[in-house]
């Protein structure tokens, strides 16, 4: 295996990644981390953990969702609100889904359709998504 320095190169790469990966995250004023999800009565409750990395608070943070099933086909379309959020905090968030939770492969973020302060453009491009449920992505 070729080494840098006392780095291999496969180490090397993965450091690359991760300082990357860590940049990419630190642009991203506003994270939206799909946490957690449960099936309740025919329903998906998704649990957003949302974490607000500006010095002021966001008065209203709207999206607009496409729940996508795992043949990657659209299901619905839905709103959800996740402000107010204080300045530097985090905050858990719970919506349910008209849909099993086995059967949902994607959410994609449409739009931003409320942010205030500043305007939807900006939000969304502050916007930064993540997935710990390994079955559903996030993107936009």
């Amino acid at each position: 295996m070729r080494m840098i320095g006392r780095l291999s190169i496969a180490a090397f790469t993965g450091l690359l990644a991760t300082l990357g990966a860590h940049a990419e995250n630190e642009s991203h004023q506003l994270q939206v981390e799909i946490n957690t999800v449960e099936s309740v009565q025919n329903r998906c409750r998704m649990t957003f953990l949302v974490e607000n990395k500006r010095d002021q608070a966001v008065e209203s943070l709207k999206l607009d969702l496409v729940i996508f099933d795992t043949n990657n086909t659209m299901q619905r379309r839905t709103l959800i609100e996740l402000a107010p959020i204080r300045p530097a905090k985090t905050m858990i968030r719970t919506f349910d889904i008209e849909q099993d939770c086995s059967k949902i492969g994607a959410v994609l973020v449409n739009d931003v359709t409320a942010c205030s302060p500043g305007d939807a453009g900006t939000c969304l491009d502050q916007l930064g998504l993540s997935s710990r449920v390994p079955s559903i992505r996030i993107f936009k």
